[in-house]
């Protein structure tokens, strides 16, 4: 076996005990033990940033966070209140730390006269996504927020900010500290990373001034799972939500295609996200009739000879944005945050 092979077996493996971990599967003992020992790094690191100085800026900062890694649907939460700042006339700017994004200079400020096929490579998936859905807006990549946050008040104007996956980032100040929850899958196994999917202890909801329940409409019990995180922080506003079908465009034009189009035959559902079952859901409560499940490791990249050639291919808005090549049988999934 040669080098590459091996590598792509332990990509493999790794990945498989992650989608594990995220499920909340049964580990062996051993596997079991020392994920948990491990979390102690992440309890110190957070324990660190809370205890460190914090900085304000000469603007309004709202952040949108998780208090469980990936897969909350946190992006289009971010576009819609981004949307709505600048329907109200406000100069915004989101800060990000572009996730998976080349290294580049930061921080580094961009536009949507910057959109260019590597816009993704640059900034990260959910960030381009957010600047193709939000004309107008500026996105920061930057993993110090603050620099980011300042330059973007000193050199653009803005005076609202939107940090993008900021809950557990405590050095910037901040107006409004929402946290988004996946109502379908809230808090894992219970144990943090990398044992479970917690990235803080749950008394950590309590630092939230409000909380977004997202796909609360794939909820098997959500009453019980309000109750639960009034529980954890009785004082702060509950928002149900789920993530509403847009429509589906064609990923090479943009031209959209319509829905019984595709529900006339079986289709392939791909995706690099960190929920895929919601994704899947999401197809099939349309009508959609799904042949084939590809899943790749959240925010990777999916190479466009990898997919089907014949019948429609699926995947989501977020991976689209990566896509470089394409045929005309690979359409996208567009959502927008609705309330339940």
């Amino acid at each position: 076996m040669n080098n590459s092979s091996l590598s792509i077996s332990s990509c493999s493996f790794m990945q498989d005990w992650a989608e594990r971990v995220r499920r909340g599967d049964p580990l062996p003992p051993v596997l079991a033990a020392a994920l948990q020992a491990a979390t102690v790094f992440p309890r110190v690191g957070m324990w660190l940033r809370l205890h460190g100085p914090r900085t304000r800026v000469d603007a309004r900062v709202v952040s949108f966070g998780n208090i469980t890694a990936g897969g909350a649907g946190k992006t289009p939460a971010v576009i819609e209140r981004a949307g709505l700042e600048l329907a109200a006339g406000r100069k915004v700017a989101v800060i990000t730390r572009g996730y998976r994004a080349q290294r580049t200079p930061e921080p580094l400020a961009v536009s949507s006269q910057d959109l260019a096929d590597d816009i993704a490579d640059r900034i990260g998936d959910e960030a381009a996504l957010i600047l193709r859905r939000v004309p107008g807006v500026i996105v920061v990549k930057a993993a110090k927020r603050v620099a980011g946050a300042r330059l973007a008040v000193a050199q653009f104007g803005c005076d609202t900010l939107i940090m993008d996956d900021g809950f557990q980032h405590v050095a910037l100040e901040r107006d409004e500290n929402i946290l988004i929850i996946d109502a379908v899958n809230p808090f894992g196994n219970g144990h943090l990373i990398p044992r479970g999917i917690l990235r803080e202890p749950l008394h950590a909801v309590r630092r939230a001034t409000a909380i977004i329940l997202t796909r609360c409409d794939q909820c098997a019990d959500l009453d019980a799972l309000v109750q639960r995180v009034r529980a954890l922080h009785p004082d702060a506003p509950i928002r149900l939500t789920r993530h509403a079908p847009e429509g589906f465009h064609r990923v090479a034009d943009g031209a959209a295609v319509p829905l019984d189009t595709l529900c006339r035959e079986p289709v392939h559902a791909v995706c690099a996200i960190g929920n895929p079952e919601s994704f899947f859901r999401t197809l099939e409560s349309l009508g959609i009739t799904i042949a084939s499940r590809r899943i790749f490791p959240d925010h990777a990249d999916i190479p466009a000879d990898t997919l089907p050639t014949s019948g429609w291919v699926i995947i989501t808005e977020k991976d689209a944005v990566r896509l470089r090549a394409t045929r005309d049988n690979i359409v996208a999934l567009a959502v927008t945050l609705r309330d339940l």
